[in-house]
């Protein structure tokens, strides 16, 4: 297989081949996705013929609900493609010749354009939700996620009374050389993801702990129960280097 994958990649038809029938799959995903929306409107327009300004102010009415209809199906419709293409999918490391990473191109694609297309609007919601818990996600009771950045999200776990918040980011996979590495994350009970956090794969929030904003959460750490993160705002070096220094005198004291 990996000897397979290699000749493949390295000879320029087959790749132009391979990318065109990939586009051609992901093109029928999305058609499928606007297929409720375009019956909508076909029907709406044989009922509502363009002949007077109200029809057509009704017309444009429906224009609206077919594209938060597309919405819901396409997170649906995406949904279940994404997990199929994941299934079985486990933490490790994998190589770029390897099937798993053919499949993890394939479905990254995918959900690039979901999240292009349609995650940005959908923020916050039930079916926001909805669509992580059909990839896999574990999401406990009373989440809230205002944020479309979780990738990967077969490899997440959320416990209860979670957070995360805007444009936060949550990536269960990583690349290091010519490696793909996928990582579960877990976030346990009455956190919060402060907006603009970047959690790396492997990475474990206990319970009760406050992510201040825009923090950065390195791979494989462990936050421990009842911890707060702060993101160092804009301070002159030597105020920083102050900052440091007690923090390590202090712990050198306990």
């Amino acid at each position: 297989m990996k000897k397979l994958i290699e000749a493949l990649m390295a000879d320029p038809i087959c790749n132009a081949i391979m990318s065109l029938i990939t586009y051609i799959f992901y093109g029928a995903v999305i058609g499928l996705s606007l297929t409720p929306s375009a019956f909508l409107l076909y029907w709406v327009g044989v009922f509502l013929p363009f002949n007077s300004f109200l029809n057509v102010f009704l017309f444009a009415l429906c224009v609206g609900v077919a594209i938060y209809l597309f919405f819901i199906v396409a997170l649906i419709v995406f949904g279940i493609f994404e997990r199929i293409l994941t299934i079985g999918f486990k933490p490790g490391r994998y190589s770029t010749t390897s099937g798993t990473f053919a499949r993890w191109i394939i479905y990254s694609g995918l959900h690039v354009i979901l999240l292009n297309m349609v995650l940005p609007y959908v923020s916050g919601t039930i079916w926001n939700k909805l669509f992580y818990k059909i990839l896999g996600a574990k999401i406990g009771k009373n989440v809230f996620i205002n944020s479309p950045k979780l990738s990967d999200a077969y490899l997440l776990e959320l416990g209860d009374n979670v957070v995360i918040g805007g444009d936060a980011s949550i990536t269960c996979h990583i690349f290091e050389g010519n490696t793909l590495i996928l990582g579960n994350i877990k976030i346990g009970n009455n956190v919060l993801v402060g907006a603009e956090t970047y959690i790396m794969p492997g990475v474990t929030i206990e319970n009760n702990c406050n992510i201040g904003v825009k923090s950065f959460i390195r791979k494989n750490r462990v936050i421990e129960e009842k911890s707060m993160l702060l993101s160092f705002p804009a301070s002159p070096a030597r105020k920083v280097a102050e900052i440091i220094s007690e923090g390590k005198e202090k712990k050198a004291k306990q």
